[in-house]
């Protein structure tokens, strides 16, 4: 005969899972950003990964270095990787590398990897350059993980990072302009993936966070949505924690628009939407600098292999992405001579 205090007892039983699984769920939930941080960096696909970047990555790379050579590669015939010294690589073409390797990994959405790889730039030494961009890389990685706290403390510690010898800006404004001359880039080829880690980070450098809102819109045109397209950029230009001069441009341009019947062509209208934003956001950080670096990711021919290949952690696009960091550098951020030349030639029309 069955007892009549079974149904009672297994009532209890789930209460008290329920009450269980609740209070392990508060726990959770109670977790400080830093401490939920913490909690990634033990894991094991963190340190598994790091152990290997950190380990692997130097021989890896000569091994693919001599492989070339072996094929009968010819250094010296428009080779993307002929920029890249032919001997053993020093720990400023690994930290390039690294930041690069994370570049990757934001596009394809793997925020532990991304992490790894800006941590072993923070921890080794690398040039402030790499370190802001190491820097404004781990802040999209902080706020995709939803550590708001965390996201603007990396925005703080780029800018934090001192002007260096023979330069007159500091890091974290090289950083402006290269996020926003290759925003401009993806939004040009409407690689809206690509576009979204460079907005994503031009929110955290700025103190802007609306930035974010951009790719979704140049999606939205792409697919045919154009009311959707509209319909968001309307919502930004009442945002009130844009500025007033940049929510007074997208008036215009909706207005321009809807002149047209709604007839968009994203190709077109998405790169110029990118161009008066960010021109807006940074021409006080440096407007010459912005056409520099806009130039300069235009000029290009091997990004497109670059994107897609750096996904994946080829060999290829290792290289290609040492080569392309290191122009990028000198497009944004010139060579102390050079730096120390412009800057006599600006003191010399200063004084006339």
């Amino acid at each position: 005969m069955p007892s009549t205090h079974r149904p009672a007892l297994r009532r209890a039983c789930l209460s008290a899972t329920v009450a269980l699984l609740t209070l392990a769920l508060a726990a959770c939930g109670s977790k400080s950003e830093t401490e939920q941080l913490a909690e990634l960096r033990d894991g094991i696909t963190y340190t598994q990964y790091r152990r290997l970047s950190e380990n692997g990555l130097p021989g890896g790379l000569t091994a693919y270095q001599k492989g070339l050579k072996w094929s009968g590669e010819n250094w010296a015939s428009n080779n993307p990787t002929a920029d890249l010294p032919k001997g053993d690589f020093s720990e400023a073409d690994l930290c390039v590398v690294h930041v690069l390797m994370a570049y990757g990994a934001l596009i394809a959405n793997k925020n532990t990897i991304a992490l790894a790889e800006s941590d072993i730039v923070e921890g080794q030494s690398c040039s402030a350059f790499n370190r802001a961009a190491a820097t404004s890389l781990r802040a999209v990685v902080f706020q995709r993980e939803q550590w708001p706290g965390l996201a603007k403390l990396e925005g703080a510690k780029a800018w934090a990072l001192p002007t260096q010898a023979g330069e007159d800006l500091p890091p974290a404004e090289h950083m402006v302009v290269l996020h926003a001359a290759l925003a401009y880039f993806a939004a040009s080829e409407q690689e809206w993936e690509r576009a979204q880690v460079h907005f994503d980070a031009l929110g955290h450098l700025l103190g802007q966070p609306w930035f974010a809102q951009i790719p979704p819109v140049g999606i939205a045109f792409k697919e045919g949505r154009t009311r959707d397209g509209l319909s968001a950029l309307k919502k930004l230009s009442v945002d009130p924690t844009a500025p007033t001069e940049v929510r007074k441009e997208l008036v215009a341009l909706i207005a321009k628009v809807e002149a047209k019947g709604g007839d968009v062509d994203s190709a077109i209208f998405m790169p110029r939407l990118v161009a008066t934003l960010t021109w807006e956001m940074i021409a006080s950080e440096g407007p010459q600098l912005l056409r520099t670096a806009t130039g300069f990711a235009e000029e290009q021919a091997d990004w497109a292999a670059l994107s897609g290949s750096v996904k994946d952690g080829t060999g290829k696009a290792k290289a290609t992405a040492a080569q392309w960091w290191n122009k990028a550098r000198e497009a944004v951020a010139p060579a102390d001579g050079a730096a120390k030349d412009a800057g006599e030639e600006t003191k010399k029309r200063d004084r006339d």
